[in-house]
């Protein structure tokens, strides 16, 4: 059984709503406590949570911004049509925040994909506070621990393929038997070792999939003549 994971913000999307509201919302300073997340200096799950407190606008604004701004990434109709065409799972794991995140995933009409994120809500002056999601923590370093949904695909005998860009991808990217990547992912995978397939856009992932499928029923194939 192949279980297709992926990031949503800047892999399922034309930006990443993070960086958008937070580049658009919050005072410039947050952009060093990104530099300090990517450089290891301070954890994802310090960083989001310093960075989101300097939003203060409300919610509505915010997902209006959104919803205007945000569309969805080249090739995800190909991506999703293959994986419904094959009756493969897909889950998509976001560092971000689920209200919004979840409206966006809603209104493409891909509502019955299960997406999983942080929740939040607003402290005594008005900035985003982060729920961190509702899974157990294999590691302490992001306020959603990616890693655990693959761990539990892989405890199922489940072929693992994973799909992201960015550093809340690193470590569930790491466990993966398939990887696609781009951005600081693709930077880390290389840098690891570790063997990774290059992206631009998801319709290359769906055809480098298609071919994947392929070989996999092949051997299937190959071994049922052996038995």
């Amino acid at each position: 059984m192949i279980e297709i994971f992926c990031d949503f913000d800047g892999t399922l999307t034309n930006l990443d709503t993070l960086w958008l509201l937070l580049d658009r919302y919050a005072p410039p300073e947050w952009y060093e406590i990104e530099l300090k997340m990517l450089a290891s200096e301070m954890s994802e799950r310090e960083g989001l949570k310093a960075e989101l407190r300097m939003i203060r606008q409300p919610d509505e604004i915010l997902l209006d911004t959104l919803l205007r701004e945000i569309k969805p990434a080249e090739g995800i109709e190909e991506l999703i049509a293959l994986v419904r065409q094959n009756g493969w799972k897909m889950q998509v794991l976001s560092g971000g925040l689920i209200r919004f995140a979840g409206a966006l995933w809603r209104q493409w009409g891909y509502g019955d994909i299960p997406l999983f994120a942080n929740d939040h809500y607003r402290n005594g002056e008005g900035g985003i506070e982060v729920i961190e999601a509702d899974v157990p923590r294999l590691k302490e370093h992001c306020n959603h621990c990616k890693r655990w949904h693959i761990e539990e695909a892989i405890k199922r005998g489940s072929e693992v393929v994973y799909i992201g860009d960015g550093l809340t991808d690193f470590c569930p990217a790491e466990a993966a038997h398939r990887r696609y990547a781009k951005g600081h992912l693709l930077e880390h995978l290389q840098k690891k070792g570790l063997e990774v397939y290059a992206f631009n856009d998801l319709q290359e992932v769906a055809e480098d999939l298609k071919k994947f499928n392929r070989k996999d029923a092949k051997k299937a194939q190959g071994t049922q003549r052996k038995l």
